[in-house]
């Protein structure tokens, strides 16, 4: 991972240790995987706590590795090469696009509890996060059933928001009950959390954006050379997957394309999707203005949301009901001073407020997206207020070191809440 300013990891004060459970990290420096995770573990450990991280392991992985500080330590729930659950898309785009994967999930479970169990035996534990509900709320209720360990579920959205069956429903509430405590990255997924547990004393806590690593100062026109863009560079990053919305916004470029003859979409991220898209992309007769650049490594990310004259995230609620908790892209491109158009769906309005930090459009409507960015375009000034506001707004109430405070603040009072008084 490469840092735009160093964190000083001197020891001065030791809070504790953590445990993070995720179904997600980065696979190696730089790789995007959960990024977001990785940045609050590095703001934790600058703030006194020693973290480890437990997440599944993948092919060709390694199953114990320390970056920027943080160990990681990754386990095996199936054959090696066959664990495909996890990374890539996500779990549920990777479950829908491949069902079989399904026979994975009890394996992945049971490695993770056992797995948390261990280390626990080994390692001096004050305190579990975990993040997402569904797997490692469960499994993070089970550990401290059995360990008597403090429990922070940390939700993000998705994983509130699908599995609305009867089973996926239950399994919730009873990761949700009785948690030392709960955080939701967005107003919206409060919401959905309370409509499953309503004596949920859910606290708001968004992930965060490194607002001097994203910045308009790593604009590189070099970039629309190698890109042979000569007009408009408009911006997506994200994975290929339904929620996205991505469909939405090919069926508006067209229009846009009149309007523009020489602006050029940048696609930046993978999926489930990303075949049906190319096809459509050639059925709409406009594939020679898109970039399908694929996953590309975290420290390149800055200098195209920062040489781009619009970011575009068109984000829906999908067939099985997940959608954004938050958009930690908007953040980046709110960071780096590009103007943004998204939608209204999940969390995304914490950050995108219609008007003053960004256009919100109704992404099934093409011709208003289309609009939409049509206006962006040709509008400077429009632009340059946009940006302005939208990168006070995240530098305010986004950035790392506030939401590592934040979580610090939570931890303490968690763990302190356990401790005997000192007193009498």
């Amino acid at each position: 991972m490469i840092l735009s300013h160093p964190i000083d990891y001197s020891p001065q004060l030791h809070n504790g240790t953590i445990l993070i459970l995720t179904s997600s990290y980065p696979k190696t420096q730089g790789e995007p995987s959960g990024i977001f995770l990785h940045y609050l573990a590095k703001e934790l450990r600058a703030a006194g706590w020693d973290v480890i991280v437990q997440a599944p392991n993948f092919p060709g992985g390694t199953k114990c590795e320390v970056f920027d500080g943080i160990k990681v330590r990754r386990f095996n729930y199936f054959f090696p090469p066959w664990q495909q659950l996890c990374y890539g898309s996500g779990m549920l785009p990777n479950l829908r696009k491949s069902p079989w994967l399904w026979v994975q999930v009890p394996f992945l479970l049971g490695s993770m509890f056992l797995h948390a169990i261990k280390l626990m035996r080994t390692e001096k534990i004050d305190l579990i996060n975990a993040h997402w509900i569904l797997p490692q709320g469960m499994v993070a209720r089970m550990v401290q059933w059995l360990c008597d360990i403090p429990v922070v579920l940390t939700v993000h959205g998705g994983d509130v928001f699908a599995f609305e069956g009867t089973v996926g429903r239950m399994l919730k509430r009873l990761a949700l009950r009785n948690v030392s405590a709960c955080t939701a990255n967005s107003s919206f997924t409060q919401q959905a959390i309370q409509s499953h547990n309503r004596r949920s004393n859910v606290r708001v806590i968004p992930m965060g954006v490194d607002v001097d690593y994203f910045h308009s100062h790593s604009s590189d026109q070099d970039l629309r050379q190698q890109l042979r863009i000569e007009g408009e560079m408009i911006l997506f990053v994200g994975r290929l997957v339904e929620k996205k919305g991505v469909h939405h916004l090919f069926h508006a470029m067209p229009s846009v394309i009149r309007s523009f003859p020489r602006a050029v979409l940048v696609i930046i991220g993978d999926g489930t999707q990303r075949q049906e898209l190319e096809d459509l992309a050639q059925r709409l007769g406009i594939a020679s203005s898109l970039r399908f650049l694929g996953r590309i490594s975290n420290a390149d990310l800055p200098r195209y949301y920062a040489t781009a004259d619009l970011f575009v995230a068109p984000s829906v609620v999908d067939s099985v009901g997940d959608t954004e908790g938050l958009g930690i892209v908007f953040l980046e491109a709110a960071a780096s001073e590009v103007a943004m158009i998204g939608s209204s769906v999940g969390g995304i309005s914490d950050i995108l407020v219609d008007q003053v930090t960004g256009i919100q459009i109704d992404p099934n409507k093409p011709a208003q997206l289309a609009e939409g960015i049509k206006r962006v375009l040709s509008d400077p000034q429009l632009r340059e207020g946009l940006v302005r506001k939208a990168r006070l707004h995240v530098v305010e109430n986004f950035a790392w070191n506030h939401i590592a405070s934040r979580f610090t603040a939570l931890f303490r009072e968690v763990i302190s809440s356990r401790q005997p008084n000192s007193g009498t």
